[in-house]
């Protein structure tokens, strides 16, 4: 027999960044993505219905999460839209890691978005 349905379809979607944050299985310090994460009903391969979502904020690296409430999550949300405007990460933690002409050209392109 061939399977035409199925469960367990997952999808992942990013609203943002929220902050600087340890994880607890990776053990690296980063910026945690706020997101929605969804598990799909499939016909022929093909997600149709969401069953189950899940608001939670994950590691950017391991992609482990932390669950979070309707209205946590929505005060997450509400925080990102009212600090889109402004920068609201300092350059240490924006550009760890990176070297001098990578910092460069991401600030080159901060400025190229901005004059858009």
């Amino acid at each position: 027999m061939f399977l035409i349905w199925g469960f367990g379809k997952i999808t992942r979607k990013v609203i943002g960044t929220v902050g600087l944050r340890t994880c607890n299985y990776c053990n690296t310090q980063s910026i945690w993505q706020l997101c929605i994460v969804r598990t799909w009903f499939t016909l022929f391969f093909i997600p149709l219905i969401p069953y189950s979502t899940k608001y939670c904020i994950s590691c950017p690296n391991c992609k482990s999460f932390v669950e979070l409430s309707k209205e946590e999550f929505e005060k997450f949300k509400n925080q990102i839209h009212f600090e889109s405007g402004r920068d609201f990460l300092s350059d240490e933690v924006k550009y760890r890691g990176k070297n001098a002409a990578q910092i460069n050209y991401l600030k080159q392109m901060e400025d190229f978005d901005q004059k858009k």
